[in-house]
């Protein structure tokens, strides 16, 4: 069994931009062969396209037809999937009662639903990548949301909750057969992540800087994943890792507290959200 990511086939997506981004370069030098895609066809070709072992998809991870078809071209391209990184996803940041419905169904298709059906569809090809090679990988970009739901991150949370249930049932499902399923949690990471959940079109690399959100390095991420492909075992890792005590959240009496505490806060949270966004989006 190699533990190297040089000359495994690795897809990822969300490509374009942030973590996705600094994780297909992060590859690249490894020397992995790298499927990445995003909707925006242009800015993944800039922002990846020229990198060493790389090639672009356009596609949504939302839409199941884009779905068969970058796997279709996994495939057709080098005839084998030997690990998937789940990364593309969408931030929305407000009170569930402020929440469009068009945004729910946008956020639980690519973050969830998208991630399922998604890795539903590539098991098959995992799988016989673990029969015949000795290992294949799951990895998908969860979040500390996940452990301790949050306003006026309600509804992304939950997605990202969704995520962790899933990685834990399908890990009990595959390992025995060489699949290894990973979940890497960051915390506030600098990307477009909260724009892009609220509509704003991707930027160019010299205007997206007053839109990113503040936090650690998207490459700190991008390390993480790359780590979990080398593993010898499944991982669930926060980054930093001082986030995990996100967990704590959801440890009676703690979660009582904070049940108490924020839902009193809720017009106070609704307008420091109003201002965040305003900000990233204006």
């Amino acid at each position: 069994m190699s533990t190297s990511p040089a000359g495994r086939v690795v897809l990822v997506t969300g490509g374009s931009a942030g973590i996705g981004r600094s994780t297909v370069a992060r590859l690249s030098r490894d020397g992995a062969r790298v499927v990445t895609c995003a909707r925006g066809g242009d800015r993944l070709e800039r922002a990846v396209g020229g990198l060493p072992g790389v090639s672009t998809v356009v596609a949504d991870v939302a839409d199941g037809a884009d779905r068969a078809r970058l796997l279709d071209r996994v495939l057709d391209e080098h005839g084998r999937l030997d690990a998937v990184v789940l990364n593309a996803g969408l931030g929305w940041a407000g009170l569930v009662e402020d929440m469009p419905g068009d945004a729910v169904e946008r956020l639980i298709g690519l973050n969830l639903t998208g991630v399922v059906e998604l890795t539903r569809i590539a098991l098959p090809h995992l799988l016989d990548a673990a029969a015949r090679r000795g290992r294949a990988d799951v990895v998908t970009v969860a979040s500390v949301a996940a452990w301790s739901q949050v306003p006026p991150l309600t509804v992304y949370s939950a997605t990202k909750a969704g995520v962790q249930g899933f990685v834990t049932g399908l890990r009990r499902e595959v390992t025995a057969r060489g699949v290894r399923v990973h979940t890497v949690n960051p915390g506030p990471v600098s990307t477009e992540w909260l724009a892009r959940g609220h509509g704003s079109p991707p930027a160019s690399d010299a205007d997206a800087r007053g839109r990113l959100s503040r936090g650690i390095r998207p490459d700190r991420v991008a390390d993480q994943i790359a780590r979990c492909l080398t593993s010898p075992w499944s991982r669930t890792v926060a980054v930093p890792r001082w986030t995990g005590l996100a967990r704590l959240g959801e440890v009676p009496p703690v979660d009582r507290l904070l049940d108490l505490v924020l839902s009193r806060q809720a017009h106070r949270i609704r307008r420091v959200a109003a201002r965040s966004v305003e900000r990233r989006t204006g």
